[in-house]
């Protein structure tokens, strides 16, 4: 199962539901650094008077964009729940693609993409809206998994085989954004989560985008179960 299937995504974030279940689990159990917090950095390092948010989701980093850094903030995503919800923080949100961003030419100084370019069925187009709409000496700030995210919990319950590589990467995405980009760097992430029960690991695979049916196979543990939660931010200057 693929994540840039647009039926999928469109079906996954039409409610909020089980992203917000699996984010309060990850941000209850995670110990070690949070890559939001180091993707949040990133974006922070430029002081950006105008930002875009692509693929907003629920607005959690959207509303820090603006608060803590008192930047002009515009978000769009192509769930209409996602822009609902983003607005309701009092957010320019709207419902758009990053395929093809309804934005002037060199219109932010910063454009954030949070674990969202690996959703896009055309991926290289995405980069280069998202390049189109930077101003000369802009930021992309885009985020994304490690191809061995949470690689114990899928082991224990023998769904390793079973996903598709993501197509936005930590192998790929420093050649990728490098097409539209004069410098890109890379920054890795790692935690561990650690999960008290089986009960816990449950919720939260039930909560994921294309494992959910895995849940029944969480055996039975004893005492907690510390997995290793893998993210890589890139940040790309134009």
């Amino acid at each position: 199962m693929r994540l840039d299937n647009p039926v999928l995504v469109r079906w996954e974030y039409a409610s909020e539901e089980r992203l917000a279940k699996r984010n309060a689990i990850f941000h209850a159990l995670v110990e070690g650094d949070n890559a939001a917090d180091l993707a949040f950095a990133a974006v922070a390092e430029v002081h950006p008077v105008r930002l875009l948010d692509v693929g907003c989701g629920q607005g959690d980093l959207t509303e820090r964009f603006a608060t803590e850094l008192g930047a002009a903030v515009r978000a769009i995503d192509i769930s209409p729940r996602m822009v609902e919800l983003t607005r309701a923080r009092g957010i320019d949100a709207s419902l758009a693609d990053v395929e093809q961003l309804p934005f002037a030419d060199e219109d932010f100084d910063v454009v954030f993409a949070g674990w969202v370019l690996y959703h896009s069925p055309n991926l290289q187009q995405s980069i280069d809206e998202c390049a189109r709409v930077l101003r000369p000496g802009g930021r992309l700030v885009a985020s994304t998994y490690g191809e061995d995210n949470l690689y114990e919990l899928w082991d224990l319950i023998g769904c390793e085989e079973s996903r598709s590589p993501l197509s936005f990467n930590r192998s790929n995405g420093t050649e990728l954004l490098g097409r539209n980009f004069g410098r890109v760097e890379q920054r890795d992430v790692e935690a561990q989560l650690v999960f008290p029960d089986s009960e816990s690991m449950r919720a939260f695979v039930a909560s994921t985008i294309d494992r959910a049916h895995y849940a029944g196979q969480v055996p039975e543990i004893e005492g907690p179960f510390r997995v290793t939660t893998r993210h890589t931010v890139f940040v790309a200057d134009k």
